[in-house]
């Protein structure tokens, strides 16, 4: 890879433009090494020619890539709380030694489909980061056009379109009003093509991140299932899968205002509000773990076996079965989404309280 390369590709990690492919290879560059570690000519040389070395020369330069620093520094650390356990290192083979590299599962990428009004669906591209819903009709963030003729649509019109994610595919996507929304995994949003004059509405499932574009005439209006979160512009995290025992809207900047039933929330930065059985309360947040899915990486925060084991099969697309006793450790750690599912298999079982076993795409948890 030529340094030209290599700066041009960091440059799309850097404002999100990166596909999972070009995002996964920036990220084997730097978790190879521990955060401030100084890179010898010949270790660069030998990893990755010029590439590398441009990367190691944008890091000594202090222009990071955002947030990758800490997640190299933990990025193979696992700790179960609940018995003081604590790894570094390199992970044993275990699950490693028991399946081939065939059998091994690939992690997600950028996967997405939209519906229009008319019910036409369009295949949105694998390698690219985003789409735009624009003036112009539908295009992707490099400006290439989305679909044919169905991609163009009037600048007039309020007709809603809707956007999924697969099991496995996460999107980013640009709302007519300048507004971002990043989808995670088995996540669908609703939304009007082009905006009235009044309000900015949608309708959301599963999980996404929003930076809203500021418009105090219009306030922006996410709708879930039992909840409503108002803003007028601000970046916030919602998880509203289904499976999950509640809803979470977790502020990062700006203010919110959470309603659900007869419960009214205000959020300030650094607070998630928290809907369980129709109940509403305010928690301080984990910014990190909120939104680490986003950034590339899985954050576990004391979390069971049962819960890590949900957020993969949404990732890797896989089934999950239980036998005989599992552990109610709590594990606490963060490993990048973009490592195979044995790598990050091999991970937990570092710790000698679970083990795995896979079979197609069926993984099982064993004591």
């Amino acid at each position: 890879m030529k340094s030209e390369e290599a700066d041009q590709l960091i440059e799309k990690y850097n404002n999100g433009k990166a596909s999972a492919s070009e995002r996964a290879l920036v990220e084997s560059w730097y978790l190879k090494y521990p955060e401030g570690a100084r890179l010898s000519e010949q270790n660069l040389l030998a990893e990755h020619d010029a590439g590398l070395h441009r990367l190691n020369a944008y890091l000594d330069k202090g222009r990071r890539i955002r947030l990758l620093q800490r997640v190299a520094a933990a990025a193979t650390v696992f700790l179960v709380l609940s018995t003081g356990i604590y790894f570094y290192g390199s992970a044993p083979q275990g699950i490693k030694d028991s399946i081939t590299p065939e059998q091994d599962i690939a992690p997600g990428g950028d996967l997405a489909v939209l519906t229009l009004a008319n019910g036409d669906t369009l295949n949105l591209s694998s390698v690219k980061a985003g789409v735009v819903i624009g003036a112009e009709g539908l295009t992707y963030t490099d400006g290439a056009r989305v679909g044919g003729p169905n991609a163009t649509a009037d600048p007039d019109s309020a007709e809603e379109i809707t956007a999924e994610t697969p099991r496995g595919g996460t999107y980013r996507i640009q709302l007519s009003d300048g507004t971002l929304v990043v989808m995670n995994s088995e996540s669908k949003l609703t939304f009007a093509q082009y905006f009235n004059d009044q309000s900015r509405i949608v309708e959301l499932s599963g999980e996404a991140y929003f930076e809203v574009a500021k418009d105090p005439a219009r306030p922006f209006v996410v709708k879930t299932n039992g909840q409503e979160v108002r803003v007028l512009g601000t970046h916030f995290n919602i998880n509203s899968y289904t499976q999950n025992r509640s809803i979470r809207t977790t502020l990062l900047e700006g203010s919110v205002r959470v309603t659900a039933s007869n419960s009214e929330l205000i959020l300030t930065p650094g607070y998630q509000a928290v809907l369980t059985g129709g109940q509403l309360s305010q928690a301080k947040a984990d910014l990190e773990e909120a939104v680490s899915w986003k950034d590339g990486y899985f954050r576990f925060n004391n979390e069971s076996i049962t819960d890590i084991m949900s957020k993969l099969a949404r990732w890797y697309d896989i089934d999950v079965a239980y036998e005989g006793d599992i552990t109610d450790e709590g594990f606490t750690g963060t490993i990048s989404r973009f490592k195979k599912i044995s790598d990050v298999l091999a991970m937990l079982e570092t710790t000698k309280t679970v083990h795995f076993k896979i079979e197609e795409r069926r993984v099982t948890v064993m004591r």
